[in-house]
């Protein structure tokens, strides 16, 4: 298969709406399912094609509720080896964001576009060509004519972006592999950790009269306020004291605050929405975050002692989303032959590093048991933006690496 036909599957790939409704409530992934579904036929893989079901993903703290798969279906390909080799499972979804600005893009999101050794388009970065890198590894190892020894599961899932419950569907539907790649975009970097992370939205009430008369009225935005700089000062604090060599510090970020309907009236309700990414040794023994969480609400409910008022009338918090970090050791098996491998074919040291964001990985490793690694085309920065785009030449790199290692992990028959 030539480097243009590789090419030319993305692109395909791109074309296909793929963009969620209502963050993951819905979404249009049949449109390159459908598309999945016709190579994976032409590869000759044992087929899976699956909608995940709700009630079956509950039991999971991670599953994220009232989400619909109607025609929203995982679309598995099993390639069974002649036995005696290592399994690998290689995911990726295959949901996109939105798009909007249209005036600002260099062709329409879903007319892939060269240009200066890029391909722009909508789901090129994220993660269009993990998705297609990987099944181009397959196809090029069918060209060869060879035979492995090792299963590979090649998973094209849905609702990554709305929190990970086609994944959730793959390891409640049983499949298990002695290593899986989750092809992110990573800029070809080895990335076996990412954070976790919590998500909150916190209600405050006050008293409301003219601004004229501030004083006998009660400020929510100014009671919220107070707690937005408890956070802060502890996230000063979580920069100094909690480190981890391959991930950044722990981050509080105050994502939205609403109140108030005038410049002349005092306000007397603010709703603020904050977000918390957090270390995977903070996590607790479901690798979630309860251990972190413990300090988070301390720090709030000191802040709330401290003042009058939001001691007598409480804000109310709700954790709306929560997501594991996970960790694979070093010297792992998945990620020593997955940096030897990749460091010869492009013939350089691979970087291995945290990654700082979430993907499927921590399903993969905290329900599946699977040993887990991160590493795909593309640069996190494209993603969900306007003119996101992929590096081709990455692309194309990526597919060999992946080629190579797959013979290595599962090993080659005669």
């Amino acid at each position: 298969m030539t480097k243009e036909q590789q090419l030319d599957f993305l692109k395909t790939l791109i074309k296909c709406d793929t963009t969620t409704i209502g963050h993951g409530l819905n979404g249009n992934e049949i449109n390159a399912q459908k598309v999945m579904i016709e190579k994976f036929e032409q590869l000759n893989l044992e087929l899976d094609i699956f909608e995940p079901e709700n009630e079956k993903l509950y039991r999971y703290k991670e599953a994220d509720r009232g989400h619909h798969y109607e025609n929203r279906p995982n679309v598995i390909g099993v390639w069974k080896g002649s036995g005696g080799g290592r399994s690998l499972i290689l995911n990726g979804h295959i949901d996109t964001m939105p798009f909007d600005h249209l005036d600002q893009w260099l062709t329409h999101p879903l007319d892939p576009v060269e240009h200066d050794g890029k391909l722009y388009g909508r789901g090129s970065c994220d993660m269009k060509a993990g998705v297609a890198a990987m099944t181009m590894a397959i196809e090029e190892i069918k060209r060869e004519g060879i035979r492995l020894k090792g299963d590979v599961i090649l998973e094209s899932v849905v609702d990554e972006e709305g929190g990970g419950n086609g994944t959730l569907a793959c390891v409640e539907r049983g499949y298990k592999a002695d290593g899986a790649i989750v092809t992110e975009p990573t800029e070809l970097k080895l990335m076996p950790t990412h954070m976790g992370w919590l998500f909150y939205k916190m209600t405050f009430t006050g008293q409301s009269l003219h601004s004229a008369l501030k004083w006998k009225g009660v400020n929510a935005i100014e009671k919220a306020l107070k707690i937005i700089l408890a956070l802060q000062e502890l996230e000063r604090e979580w920069a100094i004291t909690k480190r981890d060599p391959m991930l950044p510090p722990p981050t509080i970020n105050i994502g939205t605050i609403e109140g108030g309907m005038a410049g002349s009236v005092v306000p007397d309700a603010c709703t603020l929405n904050f977000g918390l990414h957090y270390l995977p040794s903070d996590s607790d023994d479901e690798n979630l975050g309860s251990l972190v969480e413990k300090e988070l609400m301390e720090v709030i409910n000191r802040a709330i002692a401290s003042d009058a008022w939001l001691t007598e009338n409480p804000p109310t918090i709700e954790k709306y989303q929560e997501g594991s970090g996970y960790q694979l050791e070093a010297n792992h098996p998945l990620v020593t032959s997955l940096s030897q491998v990749s460091s010869k074919v492009m013939a350089k040291e691979v970087v291995i590093e945290g990654c700082a964001y979430g993907s499927d990985a921590r399903l993969l490793s905290n329900y599946g048991h699977i040993p887990s690694i991160v590493f795909g085309p593309g640069n996190i920065e494209q993603a969900h933006g306007i003119n996101e785009f992929v590096d081709i030449e990455q692309y194309h790199t990526c597919i060999d690496v992946l080629v190579a290692f797959i013979k290595e992990w599962c090993g080659v028959d005669g």
